[in-house]
Parts: C-alpha cells; structure tokens; sequence
C-alpha cells in the first residue's frame, strides 16, 4: 500500500488515541463497508492527528516552587518543558530547592 500524503508518519493509532476513540473508527469504517464495498479492507489507510496540549502552565519560581510554599511541580505537568531532558533537569531543580528548604 502507498500512502497519498507523503508528509504523514506512520504509526499505530492505538498508540495515539485512546481505545474507545479507535474502536469507534473500527465501527464507523464497518459501517461504511456496508455502503462502499471494500473501504473496510486491510488496505485501507487511516490518517489520524495525535494532538498535544503545551498550553497550560503552572506559575512557578526558578526553582519550581509554586506560589503554595513548599509545593514544587517539575516535568511536563508543569507546562514548562515539552522533552524528557528539560523535564528532568526541572525535576532536579526542584530536589535541590527542597533538600535545601528541609536542612533549614
């Protein structure tokens, strides 16, 4: 099978989207089988967009502590870093300001 859209990456949906979003598709795709005849084949490419969120952050000091003392929030969760390295190098940030925060 040749893909038209030479841009796309290839993957595994059930990697992307969760499994009640692509059992869905599976139904739909049987459905619509029923009215075109072999669009539910095993040669039928599905494009399908894998979405990520960057927008929503935590306001935090340099040292990842939020305006709550002593609550820390490091890693992507803290909407300041969007790859594993910058994640950790947050979440190490934050170990130290805490080791510092509990000597005193």
């Amino acid at each position: 099978m040749e893909p038209t859209l030479k841009e796309a990456t290839p993957g595994d949906i059930f990697m992307a989207l969760p499994g009640r979003i692509v059992t869905g598709l599976r139904e739909s795709l049987d459905q619509l089988d029923q009215i075109g005849p072999g669009t539910a084949s095993n040669s039928t490419l599905l494009y399908a967009p894998e979405v990520k969120f960057y927008a929503r952050t935590i306001g935090v000091g340099r040292k990842m502590q939020t305006k709550i003392r002593n609550i820390f929030v490091a890693g992507d969760g803290a909407g300041v870093s969007r790859d594993i390295v910058n994640a950790s190098a947050t979440g190490i940030l934050a170990a130290r300001e805490i080791v510092e925060e509990s000597r005193g």
